[in-house]
Parts: structure tokens; C-alpha cells; sequence
């Protein structure tokens, strides 16, 4: 892919002598607000879970206002992450995520935590599903974005961080507002969203929110026409050349690209006096194609995983004197869509279903406790019941939920078997119980010290013990140091542990069955433990520019990878269920990886007459190596780079004013992006292949007629870069391949909509 990249930089050089920018840590203020030392006092509760002033938070946390989110024109979490530094998106690359978020080198979104008030609105067991408009910001009062391992607060799986949208309430003095989008664009983009907020009596309001999008997408065979990955021809004649030879399915194909996604959420809250009940629910649907090229796989709009969560939280929170009391109770499920399913090579190209459903009920207890002025105490304990049945394994049809789960191998109907080989369905039951206390310490008005750890015992893995420290020192009142250590856990997803592929043959008619290759679960699989190490620095050079330098450094061992398990856990010894099976594999905890890097970050406010302007960039840096765990046992033993990174990213961009019109241009600048396959070694290091970087400029304008109604327009990818994205298992020296060589992105969209709000 080719920049240009004199374009490309002369508006950055422009930007950068007209704004020189940052994104701030405490970037949350209206544009009229002039004073970055008024952001000091902007309250954040993810740091601690409690209330507290950013500047004192112990912990890198990024907020961003609604203000900045109605500038800005995001539509959905995903857009604002693209935004924020040191994180990476890789869209439309991997089934079941759909998308991968890495943050500081750690990728993939089962590495962080997204947060509704608090409430836990991911997946309840951890499946990795997509980021995209599912998770709203038009309901967002703010999202606090906090960065590097938590789970001395919130327990598993907030190894790269947390996201924690707070809601928008009703504004004192309303007695009723109402906030409405109506959006549509190029390439088959609907999005409306819907938010009302109504007082119900003196201390009782009721709050609805919510959202339905739909994306046809871009023809990638008409952009791409002289792409063999991309070509339409398999669809329309329906014969596909894969990697393991021609194959001509039986189920119909459709003879045209489709690869339609879609996403809705919804949200209702009624809050009375200090009781709070909230129900969440959001659904996306994305093509399982995704990863693979039209050779190999078959994209219809009928082909597709489409997952489902919903989370109903209980809240009630009580002062007394110097104690609040905060408890809660949440139940969560997920469910796999049982219509989901796979068509490619490993299929034969046919239809196979897949299905997956978990449930958890969460009872919590927290107690904050102002001992004096000085000391300030946290303490909590949490009792978790799951109930899950993992990812199955490929079925021949539909999961009929209204009965018996079961089914059957996809690809064993035979004589003998004219229903073919049952599957097996695992119904795992477990708990986790955790306690947490955190003491947070001021002995100076400059200078205050948090010191935390909790404590969770999983009837499936065992104990956990993940502390934090934490020193805020302020040497002169524009200058704020921050000293952090974190630790944290990946708890196995019972999708990880009991996750199972491959496929059986017969040689006799279905009396007996066999398998050249399975992977199969192995119960036994452990967390990932991770430990992170920062030092944050921000500096006023006046009241409204400020710089920040911020570096980490971060540790993980225990992590998963597969062998065979003949040679690791010796679970199968070539059989399962009374079957043969020529190799098993296994997912086992082996291997450490190290992460480093940090981000400079700039932020300016000021006004060019009567046009007011809030302007930021960010320069980060990522690198690290992880151990090769085929190798790391033997004595010349190679460490390898890690993939899905960029190691410098930029970011550049202004929120403008002019009296009723706004203006937002945002660019990123990417640099070469590491895959996840080999390319040489270099002394004792493995080097990854690499694909080019992009330059991805995104344009976002609004203009209010009086107070209630607005017009606005989004262009993304306003240079229309085709540009690609990395994803799982690319080798770029596989001349055969079923994958692409850079996953294709979106070229230049261009969406426009109204807003009613009173």
C-alpha cells in the first residue's frame, strides 16, 4: 500500500503549528473552558471505586466527556478507542471478536474490562466479542478509560485495563430530556440511537437509552478488483479453489459478496433515593468469513456469529456519617446464536453450527470508610456463581434450545450413523470468591500513597493474589509524578479451557470413527499472571497547555499456547471417547512475555478570535519480546517480538468551536504493523513479518440550529487510503494461503444525520 505521504504530512505540520497538541489525561471540559488547571478537579471513580479527583487518582485514566463525544461524532465505543493513544484497532479480522483492540502490546479485548457504571456489561465468562456498537457513548456522561493491570479491584481479566462508561442523568432543575440521532451513510450505514432521561418524583427519575445499527459494508471484490484473494468468481459459479484443492458445496451459495454486520443495545435504569436498577442488553452479529479470502470461504450475509449479552444489576448505596455503603447484585448472560456458523475449507465449504451459552450471578458488598482527612479506606467482598457450556465443537445443524442440548459432528452422517456422531457438551458449574481492601494515604498536601490487594479463590483454578501500589507526588503545583504498580490476571475462559476442533472419519459406514487431528480441552489450564510497572509525569508549562510523558513496563507469564498433548498434560493418550486420534492438541500455560514503551502527550486550549479550540497528539512507542515456547526449554532458545503492533503510533487532532458550529478533524499515523508469523532471527530474537502503516484521516463537523436540533456529517478515511490490517496466522511466504495478506479496511465513508435534543 502506498501514502502520500507529503499530504499526509503536511496537514499534521499544519495542525501542529496552528494547535500544538495533546491528548491529556483530564481531557474532558467544553470548549469555551479555557483552563486546563479546571480539569484538575474532574472526578473519575475507576481508578479507586470511589470518587476521587483525577489528578490524585492513583492510575493512568483517560476521560472523555460528552461534549467531546457529540464534537467528535462517535458513534459507538469503538470509535472512540481508534482515538485514544497507545491502543491499536484491527477491524474485521477474527470471527469471534469480530475486531482486536491492543492496548500497550497486549492484545485482544478478553485482556480488558468495559464497565456500565461499574457493572460489568462484557461477556460474564470472558468470550472475546466485538467492539463495535454494542457498547454505546451517546448515553456517556463521560468514559473513563484506565490503562494497565486492575484486578486488585476488579478481579479477573483487567490485565490491559478498563473502561467504564458513566451514564448521562437528568440535569438538575429538567423534568424531562430527550436526545434522538437519525444517521445513514454510504455502503448500507443505518445508526439511530434514542436517549430520555424523565423525573419521576423527588428522588426517583427513570433513564432509556438505546441503539440500532446496521453496515452493509463495502464490496471488497469491486475495491480490490485486481486482487486474486478478493475475487467474486467462487461466489458466482459456486466452485471454490482452496487451499486443499477444488471444492463445489452442496448448500446454496449466493452469487454475491456479502458481509453485512449489525449491532443494537439497549439500556433502561430507574434510580429511587439510593436504589438503582439497570438492565443492559446488546447483541452484534458479524460475518464468520472474516480472516479468510473469498477462495476459501464462503460471504453471505447468512453466514455469520452472532452473540448476545444481557446484565440486569440491583444497586443500593447508603451513607453513614463516615462510612458508605455500596451493594449490589448482577445477573449476566451470554449466548452464542445457535444459527451461527462457519463456511470454509475446513468445512468443505458447507454449513457447521456452533453454539455457546454461560450465565453468572455476582453478589457484592463494598464499605468506604474516611477515617480523617488523611486516610481514607476501601474495603469489599464478592461472591460469583458461573454457569457455563462452552464453545461446541462443528454440529451439523442448528442447537434446538427449547430441548436437550445436543447435537451432532458435523460431517459423520453415514449407513450406520444416519444422525450422525453425538457431540459432547460440557456444563461447567464454578465460583469465585473475592475480597478486596485498599488504603489510600495523604500525610502531605502534596503527596499521597495507595496501597491495595485482593484476593480470589476460583473453585476451577484456584487462588489468586493481585496487589497494587500507587505514589502521587506533586513538586510544584503544575507538576504531577504518578508511580504506579499493577498486577493482574487472565482467568482461562471456559471457551479457552474446553474449546474443541477437528474432525472424524469413518472407513466402514459409521460403525467406527477415527480423527487424524483434534484439539481438546484441557480443564486444567491456568490464568495468565501479569505485572506492570509506570511512571507517569504531567507538566503545565501554562494554565492551558500541559505535556505528559508516561512509561510502563510489564511482565506476563503462564501464557496459553498449544502443544500436543502427548508431550504436556497427557490427558488423551491418542483417544477420545474411545475414538483414535493421531495427534491431540491442547492449549497449555508456557511462555513469558515483556512489554515496554510509553507516550508523549500534548494539550492545548486556547481561542483564535471567537473560534474556541481544544487540541491534542500523542506519540506512542510499544516493544517487548515474548519467549518462543517451542524453543524455550532448549539451550539456544530464541525470544520473539511481539505481533499485532505498530511500535509508533501517532495521533493528531482538534475539537473546534465557531459560535453553533463544530469541527473535528482527527488524523492517525501507523506505523509498520508486526504480524504473527516468523520472518528471520537476528542473534538470539525472532523478527515477525511486517505490512505497511496508514495514515487515516477521520472528519467529523456539526451545526446546531437554535437549541434543540443539529445536523451533522462523519467522514472516515477522508484520504482514502486502502490500507490493511493484521491479523491471526498471516504468513506473507505462503504462496497457497486461505487468509489475506493484510486484512482489507474501509475505504472513505462519508455519514450524515440529524440530532433532536430538548
Amino acid at each position: 500500500m502506498k501514502m502520500n505521504f507529503s499530504r499526509t504530512f503536511c496537514f499534521s505540520f499544519l495542525l501542529l503549528l496552528v494547535y500544538t497538541t495533546g491528548y491529556g489525561q483530564h481531557d474532558t471540559t467544553k470548549l469555551e473552558d479555557l483552563s486546563l488547571k479546571g480539569l484538575l478537579d474532574v472526578k473519575v471513580v475507576t481508578a479507586s471505586k470511589t470518587s476521587q479527583n483525577s489528578g490524585t487518582a492513583p492510575a493512568t485514566v483517560t476521560v472523555v466527556s460528552k461534549d467531546q463525544i457529540r464534537t467528535r461524532g462517535y458513534q459507538s465505543l469503538l470509535d472512540l478507542i481508534v482515538d485514544l493513544p497507545d491502543m491499536k484497532l484491527d477491524d474485521k479480522i477474527y470471527p469471534g471478536s469480530g475486531n482486536s483492540i491492543t492496548v500497550r502490546g497486549i492484545q485482544g479485548q478478553q485482556n480488558f474490562v468495559i464497565l456500565l457504571d461499574g457493572v460489568k456489561i462484557s461477556s460474564p465468562t470472558n468470550e472475546a466479542i466485538p467492539v463495535m456498537e454494542n457498547y454505546p457513548v451517546n448515553l456517556a456522561e463521560q468514559v473513563e478509560v484506565m490503562y494497565g493491570p486492575a484486578s486488585a479491584l476488579y478481579g479477573a481479566d483487567a490485565v490491559s485495563g478498563v473502561i467504564n462508561i458513566i451514564t448521562k442523568k437528568l440535569p438538575a432543575g429538567k423534568n424531562i430530556t430527550v436526545d434522538a440521532n437519525a444517521m445513514a451513510g454510504t455502503y448500507g450505514y443505518i445508526n439511530n440511537t434514542l436517549f430520555l432521561a424523565k423525573k419521576l418524583g423527588t428522588n426517583a427519575s427513570l433513564t432509556v437509552s438505546g441503539q440500532y445499527n446496521y453496515n452493509a459494508q463495502p464490496d471488497y471484490t469491486k475495491i480490490y478488483p485486481n486482487d486474486p484473494q478478493l475475487s467474486i468468481t467462487p461466489l458466482q459459479t459456486g466452485t471454490f479453489n482452496t487451499v486443499y484443492g477444488v471444492i463445489k458445496p452442496v448448500a446454496p451459495v449466493t452469487p454475491a459478496y456479502q458481509a453485512p454486520t449489525s449491532a443494537y443495545n439497549i439500556y433502561a435504569a430507574l434510580s429511587l433515593d439510593g436504589f438503582t436498577f439497570s438492565v443492559f442488553s446488546n447483541y452484534t452479529r458479524t460475518p464468520s468469513a472474516y480472516s479468510n479470502n473469498t477462495n476459501n470461504t464462503v460471504y453471505n450475509k447468512n453466514v455469520f456469529l452472532g452473540q448476545h449479552v444481557t446484565t440486569a444489576n440491583a444497586a443500593y448505596k447508603k451513607v453513614f456519617n463516615r462510612f458508605v455503603s455500596s451493594s449490589s447484585l448482577t445477573a449476566s448472560n451470554y449466548t452464542l446464536d445457535p444459527e451461527s456458523n462457519y463456511r470454509n475449507m475446513f468445512t468443505s465449504m458447507e454449513p457447521v453450527y456452533k453454539y455457546s451459552v454461560s450465565t453468572n450471578v455476582k453478589a457484592e458488598q463494598q464499605l468506604d470508610y474516611k477515617a480523617s482527612d488523611k486516610l481514607n479506606l476501601t474495603a469489599g467482598v464478592s461472591y460469583e456463581s458461573f454457569n457455563s457450556i462452552p464453545q461446541s465443537a462443528d454440529l451439523d445443524q442448528p442447537v434446538n434450545t427449547k430441548g436437550n442440548i445436543e447435537g451432532s459432528y458435523a460431517g459423520t452422517e453415514s449407513y450406520y450413523r444416519p444422525e450422525g456422531l453425538p457431540a459432547k457438551f460440557y456444563n461447567i458449574n464454578y465460583f469465585n470468591l473475592g475480597n478486596y481492601l485498599q488504603a489510600q494515604f495523604t500525610p502531605l498536601k502534596q503527596l499521597s500513597f495507595t496501597l491495595g490487594a485482593r484476593h480470589d479463590y476460583n473453585s476451577r483454578y484456584g487462588s489468586s493474589f493481585t496487589p497494587r501500589l500507587g505514589m502521587v507526588y506533586k513538586p510544584l503545583p503544575a507538576t504531577t509524578v504518578k508511580l504506579l504498580y499493577g498486577s493482574a490476571y487472565l482467568a482461562p475462559a471456559p471457551s479457552d479451557s474446553y474449546i474443541q476442533y477437528g474432525s472424524f472419519t469413518t472407513t466402514d459406514s459409521g460403525r467406527t470413527f477415527r480423527s487424524s487431528f483434534l484439539h481438546l480441552p484441557n480443564p486444567d489450564l491456568k490464568p495468565i499472571r501479569a505485572h506492570n510497572f509506570e511512571l507517569n509525569v504531567r507538566q503545565y508549562l501554562t494554565d492551558n497547555f500541559t505535556i505528559t510523558a508516561d512509561g510502563y513496563f510489564a511482565v506476563s507469564t503462564g501464557l496459553h499456547t498449544t502443544a500436543d498433548d502427548n508431550e504436556s498434560t497427557r490427558l488423551y493418550h491418542n483417544t477420545f471417547d474411545g475414538m483414535p486420534v493421531d495427534y491431540a492438541e491442547v492449549f497449555i500455560n508456557q511462555g513469558r512475555q515483556e512489554n515496554y514503551g510509553g507516550s508523549l502527550q500534548f494539550n492545548l486550549k486556547h481561542s483564535i478570535g471567537d473560534v474556541f479550540l481544544n487540541s491534542y497528539a500523542s506519540l506512542s512507542y510499544v516493544g517487548g519480546e515474548t519467549d518462543d515456547p517451542k524453543t524455550e526449554n532448549q539451550e539456544g532458545h530464541y525470544d520473539a517480538e511481539l505481533p499485532f503492533i505498530s511500535p509508533w503510533m501517532f495521533r493528531i487532532g482538534t475539537d473546534m468551536q465557531a459560535g453553533r458550529f463544530t469541527f473535528s478533524p482527527r488524523l492517525l499515523l501507523m506505523g509498520r504493523q508486526n504480524l504473527p508469523s516468523a520472518r528471520d532471527t537476528v542473534g538470539s530474537d525472532i523478527h515477525f513479518q511486517t505490512i505497511s502503516g496508514y495514515a487515516l484521516l477521520n472528519l467529523s463537523a456539526r451545526y446546531t440550529f437554535g437549541k434543540r436540533f443539529s445536523v451533522f456529517i462523519n467522514v472516515s478515511n477522508a484520504l482514502n487510503q486502502h490500507y490493511r490490517s493484521v491479523s491471526y496466522l498471516m504468513d506473507l511466504t505462503k504462496k497457497d494461503t486461505e487468509l489475506f495478506y493484510g486484512q482489507p479496511e474501509d475505504p472513505i465513508r462519508i455519514m450524515g444525520g440529524l440530532n433532536f435534543h430538548f
